[in-house]
């Protein structure tokens, strides 16, 4: 199997300011997540799992260790960063727009032609079970209608990989199956 994600020896320490202690945000964390697979990554709050997406996406900089994504360090690169589709625990959208809308934006963002875009909106939409909703302003989408539209944002470009941070909060018990 080929690796997607791959770190070595992964480490954050945040300096504390004004004297404070430092804290240890992930240490020495060595993983390998082959394509295919579905991973997860738990713990408690204070844990460190939000600390390592943000170094998977380059947001922050690792104190040591290195990280891998389909095989290059380079993790900025554009085509790095179009094969990963990411969910954040809370999406937020203009509420002023429809979600076939919203999805078209970041469609066009990613580079998408019209046919193709249009294409997969509907895919998506269908995927998550909102199509119903794609005309319908955000505004009145619920919280669990709003994490769909997430969901369907980030499959929309059909990414190679997908990282859900949190993905089932605000879903009822039928939308989490």
């Amino acid at each position: 199997m080929e690796a997607v994600i791959e770190t070595f020896e992964l480490t954050k320490i945040y300096e504390g300011a004004f004297g404070t202690q430092d804290v240890i945000g992930v240490k020495d964390l060595t993983l390998t997540v082959n394509s295919g697979e579905i991973f997860a990554y738990l713990g408690p709050n204070g844990s460190g799992k939000t600390t390592t997406i943000k170094l998977l996406f380059g947001l922050i900089f690792p104190t040591k260790g290195r990280i891998k994504i389909l095989g290059s360090e380079d993790i900025g690169a554009a085509a790095i960063r179009k094969a990963i589709g990411y969910l954040p625990e809370g999406a937020y959208y203009p509420e002023f727009l429809r979600g076939d809308e919203v999805l078209r934006f970041y469609g066009q963002l990613y580079g998408m032609g019209r046919r193709e875009l249009e294409y997969r909106i509907s895919q998506v939409l269908e995927t998550v079970g909102i199509t119903q909703a794609r005309q319908r302003l955000v505004r009145g989408y619920s919280k669990g209608m709003r994490q769909r539209l997430g969901l369907a944002q980030h499959l929309l470009s059909n990414p190679q990989i997908l990282i859900l941070d949190e993905p089932t909060t605000g879903l009822d018990p039928i939308a989490r199956k």
